[in-house]
């Protein structure tokens, strides 16, 4: 059974979620380390960020061989997208429903810490097993016990399925701590989730996941929201282009309430 939430239409109405959302949603997570957040986004507004992703960054969609994005698989690139419209909306970064559990997560001090995509070109394989980050000490008892210190949202830009490439995910393996756990996946139950447009997922650093082959003949672009406690900085996915970029004049666009999220921005 996929964890998954749909927030009511009082609650989409008023664009608070309630408390007791609030909570199911951080209780499922922390048991299962992602959450499917259904039809959150209007699919308009997905459709105008995945026409400006396909006209600015045309080159990533073509090609996965380049000097700023990291190769993350075969025919498989991680590209940092800059804040800049429409990508810099509030809807995108900080929206009223998804906000609240976030800050369930990881604490109300938390920080945008990368924002980009990763395009998964037609003919592209299933990349390896992997985390995102390993855990942080090394000590089994004590990253077993550890909360969450950063997580991915995932925001298709296309439906996500199965001829393009869902993501696949071991739930309950972020607070596995073992060297050995590519082995150890081949023994434990996964899940496929399709993510309709509109919809996003979010996930555990830890959560052992990996990316389905596209048997499309178009690219599949996830737009990627990485949030994270204050203290916490990526040293190892970001050694070709850096994790957040906003140019100034938009920086100034951000609205005062969510200026704290960009602490880690390099601005342009």
């Amino acid at each position: 059974m996929l964890a998954q939430l749909q927030f009511s239409p009082e609650e989409k109405a008023a664009q608070i979620p309630q408390l007791t959302t609030v909570e199911q949603a951080f209780q499922l997570f922390s048991s299962e380390g992602y959450l499917l957040l259904q039809e959150v986004f209007e699919p308009e507004a997905i459709d105008t960020l995945h026409g400006a992703f396909l006209e600015t960054y045309s080159q990533y969609c073509s090609s996965a061989s380049h000097a700023d994005a990291l190769l993350v698989g075969n025919k498989r690139v991680m590209v940092t997208v800059r804040l800049e419209p429409p990508f810099n909306d509030p809807l995108f970064y900080a929206h009223p429903l998804l906000l609240p559990i976030l800050k369930r997560i990881l604490g109300p001090e938390l920080l945008l810490s990368g924002f980009g995509a990763v395009v998964s070109l037609p003919g592209s394989a299933d990349q390896q097993v992997h985390r995102d980050l390993s855990h942080l000490f090394g000590d089994e008892m004590l990253d077993a016990i550890l909360p969450c210190y950063a997580l991915n949202l995932l925001i298709p830009l296309v439906d996500v399925n199965e001829e393009n490439g869902m993501t696949r995910l071991w739930p309950g393996s972020h607070a596995v701590f073992d060297a050995h756990y590519r082995e150890l996946a081949k023994q434990m139950p996964y899940v496929d989730p399709p993510i309709a447009k509109g919809s996003c997922l979010i996930f555990d650093y830890r959560l052992i996941h990996l990316g389905r082959a596209n048997r499309s003949a178009a690219p599949r672009p996830l737009l990627y929201n990485t949030y994270s406690r204050a203290w916490f900085r990526d040293p190892v996915n970001y050694i070709q282009q850096p994790p957040l970029v906003i140019p100034a004049a938009e920086r100034e666009r951000i609205p005062a309430e969510h200026q704290r999220l960009f602490l880690a921005a390099e601005i342009l």
